[in-house]
């Protein structure tokens, strides 16, 4: 454990019998780089949380935009009522999307996805190497 703690801040555990002031710089030392590695553990959680929100955001922006552009499903009521046989209703013709419209929707959701997967596959290389680093 005392060996643990003096290889994570590189600052040696004080001896019990030492000068006073002596003392007192290797705990202001210690402080100090405790402060440090806690100010750099922060940062890179704070780059962390602004990838998750970017992915986050794009991953929203990509459902919003699908919702809004891909025609809703007809979900069929179902009533109490009885149902009577009447001639069926002439068929309607499909309100569809053109071919440019729907060629439009296509590239701008796979361009989100790209640069979605594109953040993602970042957020996971530097959490591997941050990992392979406070490992070795």
């Amino acid at each position: 454990m005392k060996n643990q703690r003096e290889n994570l801040t590189g600052v040696p555990i004080v001896p019990p019998k030492t000068n006073r002031e002596e003392r007192k710089e290797l705990l202001q030392e210690s402080i100090d780089k405790y402060l440090g590695a806690i100010e750099t553990q922060i940062g890179d959680l704070k780059k962390v949380g602004k990838n998750a929100l970017v992915i986050g955001g794009i991953i929203v922006a990509v459902y919003a935009i699908t919702e809004l552009l891909l025609p809703d499903g007809k979900e069929e009521k179902q009533s109490d009522e009885p149902l009577l046989l009447t001639e069926p209703e002439p068929a309607k013709e499909k309100e569809g999307d053109s071919l440019l419209w729907g060629a439009l929707k296509g590239a701008a959701t796979s361009v989100l996805l790209a640069v979605a997967k594109e953040k993602l596959m970042e957020l996971i290389d530097h959490l591997t190497t941050k990992d392979a680093e406070a490992t070795s």
